[in-house]
Parts: structure tokens; C-alpha cells; sequence
């Protein structure tokens, strides 16, 4: 008995040449994000002095003395089911985005790959795939800008960095098929909401300023989503924009973009 247990439990962590080529493909398509050296700035804003809904406020300071990776398009379909052995997704399509599962589910998929990954040697064994903290997911999403976009202010460009509800019937492109922000980060304004790991506060007040999660205090049942989607107004899709979602909650606007970080 449990030599049959070990048997499944080795051939869960060892993928075979089919995963490895996706997870190969996964790992390549990471940016390395550097604070303090490049374009990356140490301190960043997050939120919004005035204007825009009260959950951005107030405004505050964030500094990131660490670096991190960031994956330049949200989990597709064909790495979600390489990964978890099926795909819950409506819109199929190998590379669209994946969507349909729940936050716990988004974490799971963090967790498999990652022992897929440091199996095969594609990570280091000090190195492991999560979800973006809410302050990560807004330092890149900016790109070093301070504008309410990563490309400036003006919605009416929003058509050719990402999809929305003035220009998508469903979740049905590819990944990547907009123009990325100046880091190269695709479809961080709209396509999917994407899970970020901090509990649900109402505003930032008490926020960490050290790019952490937060998970003291708030709505532990409410999670943060960021991006905006293809059924969202222009509004939605600001780097600043957030939103609260149950953490079972699935829907076919709500996927997830990885990170990858030495533990």
C-alpha cells in the first residue's frame, strides 16, 4: 500500500514530456522585475490621491527591496490542464486565457507547478510559483508610469492594449494579442480579473509598504482581483482598479497571472 502511494506520488511530480514542454515554455515566458537597478524603480504609488472609487484610497507609499518574476500572460489553458488534469474553462482554446476556477483553485495550480517544476530542475529548489501580492501586481502593471494606464490616460487607447467590453464578445483570443505595457506584460488591462493573494480591505488604510500580502485583518472570505475584463467598462481596467470576489467564486472573467520567487 504504501509503495503504491509512493509510485503516485513520484508520478505526480515528474512531468512527462508533454508537461515538460509547457513548463519549459512557462518558465521562459517570466520577466524578471529588479527594484532599484533598470527601469525599475525602488518606490511606487499605489491607489489614487483623488478621483476614482474609495478603495484606492488613500494613496501610499510602497518600497520593494526584493526581486521577483512576473509571467507575462495570464495561465493559458493548455498549462492550466497540463498542470491540474483538466480545463474548467467556457471559452476553449489551448492558449486563451484559462478562467472558471476558484481562488484555492488558483493556489493549487501555484503549488502543483511548482513541484513539477523543481522535479524537472526548470526552477531552483529555493524557488516556488504563487500569486502576485495586490502591491506586486500594481508595480507591474504600471511599468513605472503614474498615469491611470500603463500607456497614459486616454481610454480611447485602451483598444490597442487590451479587451474589454468595447471590443470583446467572450474570452475567446489568444494570449498576447494586444500590444504588452512597456515592461511587456500582456493583458494586464482587461481580458481576465486575476486573483491577487491579499485578503479583502475596504481601503488602504494600514496597508504594508513593503509589497507583502496583506492578510491581516479585512475579509478573509473575499479575495482581490485586479485588471478588469472583457465585460468591463473602460473605467475597470485602470492599474489602480480592484475589486472584491468571494474565493470560491468562479467566472468566466477571472483567471490568474503567476509569479515566481525565491521562497
Amino acid at each position: 500500500m504504501q509503495s503504491s502511494l509512493l509510485i503516485a506520488v513520484v508520478l505526480l511530480s515528474e512531468p512527462s514530456g508533454g508537461q515538460l514542454e509547457l513548463l519549459k515554455t512557462f518558465r521562459a515566458e517570466f520577466i524578471q522585475i529588479t527594484p532599484g537597478t533598470g527601469v525599475y524603480p525602488v518606490e511606487m504609488t499605489v491607489g489614487r490621491s483623488e478621483g476614482g472609487p474609495t478603495n484606492e484610497r488613500p494613496a501610499h507609499r510602497i518600497q520593494l527591496a526584493y526581486a521577483f518574476s512576473i509571467a507575462k500572460y495570464e495561465v493559458p489553458q493548455n498549462l492550466w490542464e497540463t498542470v491540474m488534469g483538466s480545463n474548467p474553462s467556457k471559452w476553449k482554446g489551448p492558449r486563451n486565457s484559462c478562467e472558471m476556477f476558484s481562488f484555492d483553485e488558483a493556489r493549487q495550480f501555484c503549488d502543483r507547478a511548482t513541484t513539477l517544476m523543481r522535479s524537472a530542475k526548470i526552477i531552483d529548489p529555493d524557488q516556488l510559483i504563487r500569486l502576485p501580492t495586490e502591491a506586486e501586481w500594481e508595480y507591474v502593471a504600471r511599468a513605472g508610469s503614474n498615469t491611470l494606464y500603463s500607456f497614459g490616460d486616454d481610454p480611447l487607447e485602451l483598444d490597442n492594449y487590451g479587451w474589454f467590453n468595447g471590443n470583446a464578445a467572450g474570452n475567446d483570443p489568444p494570449v498576447g494579442a494586444k500590444k504588452p505595457n512597456p515592461w511587456g506584460i500582456y493583458d494586464n488591462h482587461g481580458y481576465l480579473w486575476e486573483w491577487c493573494a491579499d485578503v479583502w480591505h475596504d481601503d488602504y488604510e494600514g496597508a504594508p509598504s513593503d509589497g507583502s500580502a496583506w492578510i491581516e485583518g479585512g475579509d478573509s472570505n473575499r479575495r482581490v482581483l485586479r485588471s478588469g475584463s472583457w465585460k468591463d467598462d473602460a473605467e475597470k481596467l485602470t492599474s489602480s482598479n480592484r475589486r472584491a470576489a468571494d474565493k470560491t467564486m468562479r467566472d468566466d472573467a477571472v483567471g490568474v497571472r503567476c509569479v515566481l520567487a525565491r521562497e
